[in-house]
């Protein structure tokens, strides 16, 4: 049992203290923690320490709140790559300094663990979860949508997470959105998951519904397709009809304008697939420019068509002429209307201004967003391998350990989506948007606990965050977001005694946090030495105690 090793009171002395709230390090402090809780902070020259106390020498180190991972996934993981049961898992996230989490893939059995956490008689970070994914089919209509929230509020669930499920279609109207997003609200419970990518961006913008990945603004401002279901089929299917008729046997009168609007609409598309989000050359303006007069001439062609179509019919020509010409003519305007007006558009969202125009109007909404930018690095070369090779890894449950150091150390060819979300996230962040440290752990293979915060910290670092902006994106951000902050997410009095001590000041290196001198959950002081003995009961059959 944990909570026999609950000392009555603990105290540190001589140590550099950040509170974080505000950017600043208090020098030579004294912290006292009974209980579970903090019960003064103060000078050591004027702080007594309680008799009995245990004593943790803080001198030339710093201690600050504990880290929170905002978005994991306790127990589920891949059908593949399962996590342990009973939250066996637990230690990791300590020995990274990560003392709360908000799992997004709830069941009753992770309230249980919940309780045994809190109790003690389960080793691991303080849990907070939602419930079962909300969506359509499981849920479809207003009144449905109500009665779920309400279920899962009388449940005991901390938030609410909308998500596609495997049978997902059409997902949820737009009055049940609307309903799910409200009865959230009333019942006090904040709600977060995947962009209403059938809807559309306005429907997210109206509900304020917060993000629970950084790229979900891709499915539904930057390639927004499953709202615009119409273009993909139309854009392709003028394409094929075009393509045949720029062959010899086409009438002459059509052949130069078929060919140049063919030639044309194959070369942008080639050239927007560059473009799009990831793409190899999405920050390219040169080649959004000649992308632009592809599509001008497209339109041009179109309309010529059009005139040709028109006199075909109004003088004489044989019926073979006046169909081809319609047919072509319909094509390209096709063509034209759907470059026109989705492709090229969308290729010109992803430059800054854009950027900073998609950043401005979730900052508007007051959306709060989950950043896990380090899923989108398990698809690039370099970053994959690195991540395949994180000592974490060592730790995980042996059969996922083993399906994961089996995966290809290769990426995608060309793929560079994980530069654009830093682009993304930093555009964000100049907006002055809620930016939530996150990482989608055992959601997403190579993504393991404890470790991919770290790694998502220096992404944000990366993406044009401080220091200090990281860290408080892992700590006060989650705590206002799960409307906690009384709890945790700052050093202070009466808060719950969640602290990491570490060697060095994490406000000029960030690196300092991930080897903690010791980490404290709920009062509980785990030394570096019991977090490493943790780690090492992991890799054999034996239950961490």
């Amino acid at each position: 049992m944990v909570a026999a090793a609950l000392a009555a009171n603990v105290a540190f002395v001589h140590v550099n203290v950040i509170r974080m709230d505000a950017e600043r390090v208090e020098l030579d402090q004294t912290v006292i923690v009974a209980g579970d809780r903090v019960t003064a902070i103060g000078p050591t020259a004027s702080i007594v320490v309680p008799a009995g106390a245990l004593i943790v020498d803080g001198s030339g180190h710093y201690l600050l709140p504990g880290l929170t991972d905002a978005h994991v996934h306790l127990n589920t993981g891949m059908p593949w790559a399962p996590t342990r049961a009973d939250f066996g898992d637990g230690p990791m996230y300590l020995a990274y300094g990560i003392t709360s989490v908000l799992n997004l893939s709830g069941a009753p059995e992770t309230l249980d663990w919940r309780r045994r956490v809190a109790s003690g008689d389960i080793i691991g970070p303080t849990i907070y979860t939602s419930g079962p994914f909300v969506n359509e089919p499981r849920v479809s209509t207003v009144d449905e949508v109500r009665r779920e929230i309400a279920a899962q509020a009388r449940d005991g669930y901390d938030a609410i997470k909308f998500h596609e499920l495997d049978d997902t279609t059409s997902g949820l109207s737009l009055p049940a959105y609307v309903a799910m997003n409200q009865a959230a609200r009333d019942a006090q419970l904040p709600l977060v998951g995947h962009a209403p990518i059938f809807l559309g961006l306005e429907a997210l913008l109206d509900a304020g519904q917060p993000l629970a990945h950084v790229g979900m603004l891709t499915n539904i401002y930057f390639l927004p397709l499953l709202s615009h279901v119409w273009v993909l089929p139309a854009t392709l299917g003028a394409l094929i009809v075009l393509l045949p008729m720029t062959l010899p046997w086409t009438a002459a009168v059509l052949v130069r304008r078929v060919r140049l609007a063919s030639v044309a609409g194959v070369v942008t598309a080639v050239l927007l697939a560059q473009l799009l989000p990831g793409g190899p050359l999405y920050a390219s303006t040169a080649l959004r420019v000649v992308t632009t007069a592809g599509a001008a001439v497209i339109v041009a062609c179109a309309v010529s068509l059009i005139v040709v179509m028109i006199q075909s019919w109004r003088r004489p020509a044989s019926t073979s002429v006046r169909m081809q010409a319609t047919v072509a003519a319909t094509a390209c305007l096709t063509l034209a209307i759907t470059t026109g007006l989705f492709w090229i558009p969308v290729a010109w969202r992803s430059t800054e201004t854009g950027l900073d125009r998609i950043a401005e109007r979730v900052q508007g909404a007051r959306i709060p967003v989950i950043t896990t930018l380090v899923v989108y690095e398990t698809m690039r070369d370099g970053a994959r391998g690195r991540l395949l090779h994180d000592e974490a890894v060592d730790f995980l449950r042996p059969e996922t350990r083993v399906a994961w150091r089996a995966l290809s150390e290769g990426g995608r060819p060309g793929y560079r989506y994980d530069e654009f979300a830093k682009r993304l996230t930093r555009a964000l962040h100049r907006a002055d948007v809620t930016l939530i440290a996150g990482t989608d752990a055992m959601g997403v293979a190579l993504v393991a606990p404890g470790s991919s915060l770290h790694r998502e910290l220096e992404l944000l670092r990366e993406s044009g965050l401080s220091p200090y902006e990281a860290i408080r994106a892992a700590t006060v951000a989650p705590a206002t977001f799960l409307r906690k902050q009384q709890e945790f997410g700052t050093v202070a009095i009466g808060k719950r005694a969640d602290l990491i001590l570490v060697e060095r000041n994490p406000l000029e290196d960030l690196s300092t946090l991930r080897r903690p001198i010791g980490v404290m959950t709920r009062g509980v002081w785990f030394t570096r030495d019991r977090l490493r003995r943790l780690l090492a009961a992991l890799t054999s059959t034996r239950r961490p105690s």
